[in-house]
């Protein structure tokens, strides 16, 4: 609609200064386009749109965390609100709003870039369109000086059929040039119209993520503020307190105890596969050392057996043949003697391991790219010791723990089998998968399972959905062992 008016109200000033009629303008400006090529219409918002996506959904994960644990918050009684579960709750809302503000922070840098770039379109596309406007307005007049009435004119005025047929071709090559000119105008109104569309719908998205920003920063005032009162609250009873902490860290060392132990069963499992296969190869080795000592003792032993009856049948050459059998004895007896020479098994991988090599990546080349298990997470708590301020201890983490909405879907940052499936009551279902070269990967507090033991997966595939955890929301836990040493997994996972 806009465009319509555009043109309507540059047809008035044409209409007065030249007496431009309205048909003759509208033939103009309805001309097919079959000959400029396609306008895309929207189509830097669009771009825009798309690039925007990825850090929208991250956002709304976030938020959806966020709204879990305060719902929680909100239903707890006074008794409960002295636990240590409460404390947890508000320490997770902090890091979600940290890393909420931290996300909304880029997300409003990359509108400003694109506010940036889309102003100085704005200008640009506002030029062409004024060029465009005036090659257009004086196209308009040559068209009413000289119209076909005037072509028909020209040409039966000419003095010769020759000169006819250049001013024919002139005056083609004109109505190209006016069609030309009307096809232009039109892009470059499309053009305009889009960019101030786009740069528009930027504005608002400015405006709401400051807005959004604004209060993300006053709840995360507000619940740092809790977090001190609820922990001035917990330390007025020494007593409680320090027996809610040993409980705590307890159930912590139950899970990873139980976890190390389900991995150091697999490890071994590993070991005696690999074991077996390297005694196989070496009993395949010393079986073709015996075939191949038996058939050269075979040899030679035809040999003796054929020197001794060309010595018989030939006897002016037993000289020489004596001496040529001694040399064949000596480099038969030469051949031996390296074959039956001891020397070790090469290990290769097991009748497994080939067959998970392709289903899963190589480890050892995929450092710092592995997908991460769950998308949209926090890290509420990092790998190794790591002393925590408010409680006064140090958590020791044989993995990371990564908060999430509950019923988040978790998926193999690798393709493998599923060698090991257990289950808990406070941490839920634990998964083990073995990949190639004694690595393993961890999944535990999983609410349900898309997956049976000694099922082959590949990398992504979905293995369950995470559990609800007692303080609200849910946190996934996830390790990586090679052998029986275990990696920091943050170093495995894609940045």
């Amino acid at each position: 609609m806009p465009i319509v008016n555009f043109f309507f109200s540059l047809y008035r000033p044409l209409a007065r200064w030249y007496r431009l009629p309205l048909t003759l303008m509208m033939l103009l400006l309805t001309m097919p386009l079959s000959d400029a090529g396609s306008v895309p219409v929207k189509g830097e918002l669009g771009s825009i749109i798309k690039e925007r996506k990825a850090v929208e959904l991250t956002l709304k994960n976030l938020k959806k965390q966020l709204d879990e644990y305060q719902t929680k918050l909100s239903i707890t009684s006074r008794k409960e609100s002295q636990s240590l579960k409460i404390l947890e709750n508000i320490r997770h809302q902090i890091l979600v709003l940290e890393r909420l503000i931290n996300e909304n922070q880029q997300y409003m840098s990359r509108l400003d870039v694109d506010i940036d770039r889309l102003s100085g379109e704005l200008d640009s596309n506002r030029t062409l369109h004024r060029k465009v406007s005036e090659d257009f307005s004086r196209t308009a007049v040559s068209v009413y000086k000289y119209g076909k009435n005037r072509e028909t004119e020209h040409l039966f005025a000419s003095g010769s059929a020759n000169e006819a047929l250049i001013r024919s071709q002139y005056m083609g090559f004109f109505s190209r040039a006016v069609k030309g000119d009307v096809q232009k105008l039109q892009r470059a109104a499309v053009t305009l119209e889009n960019s101030r569309m786009t740069l528009e719908h930027s504005y608002r998205e400015k405006a709401a993520a400051v807005s959004e920003q604004q209060k993300q920063l006053k709840t995360y005032d507000e619940t740092k503020k809790e977090k001190e009162n609820v922990l001035a609250e917990l330390k007025k009873n020494k007593k409680v307190y320090a027996v809610q902490i040993a409980e705590t860290e307890k159930k912590r060392k139950t899970l990873q105890s139980r976890i190390q132990g389900l991995v150091m069963a697999e490890q071994r499992v590993v070991a005696a596969e690999q074991e077996r296969q390297r005694k196989l190869l070496e009993a395949r080795r010393l079986e073709q050392q015996r075939l191949e000592a038996s058939r050269l003792e075979k040899k030679r032993l035809e040999a003796k057996e054929q020197e001794a009856k060309l010595r018989s049948n030939e006897k002016k050459t037993v000289a020489s043949q004596s001496v040529t059998g001694k040399k064949d004895k000596k480099k038969s007896e030469k051949q031996v003697e390296p074959s039956l020479s001891r020397q070790p098994a090469r290990v290769v991988p097991g009748s497994q391991d080939m067959e998970l090599e392709k289903v899963s990546v190589n480890f050892e080349r995929a450092y710092g790219s592995l997908p991460w298990p769950v998308s949209g997470g926090v890290v509420a708590q990092r790998f190794g010791s790591v002393e925590d301020r408010d409680l006064k201890i140090v958590k020791t983490n044989n993995g990371i723990d990564i908060s999430v909405p509950a019923g988040t879907s978790v998926r193999a940052v690798s393709g493998g089998k599923v060698v090991q499936i257990a289950y808990m009551p406070t941490f839920g279902n634990i998964v083990i998968v073995r990949h190639p070269n004694s690595y393993l990967t961890v999944y535990a507090n999983l609410g349900s399972l898309r997956v049976a033991k000694n099922e082959v997966i590949r990398s992504q595939q979905l293995i369950g959905v995470s559990g609800k955890m007692p303080e609200g929301g849910s946190v996934v836990h996830f390790e990586i062992w090679k052998g029986r040493v275990k990696q920091n997994p943050e170093q495995w996972l894609r940045r």
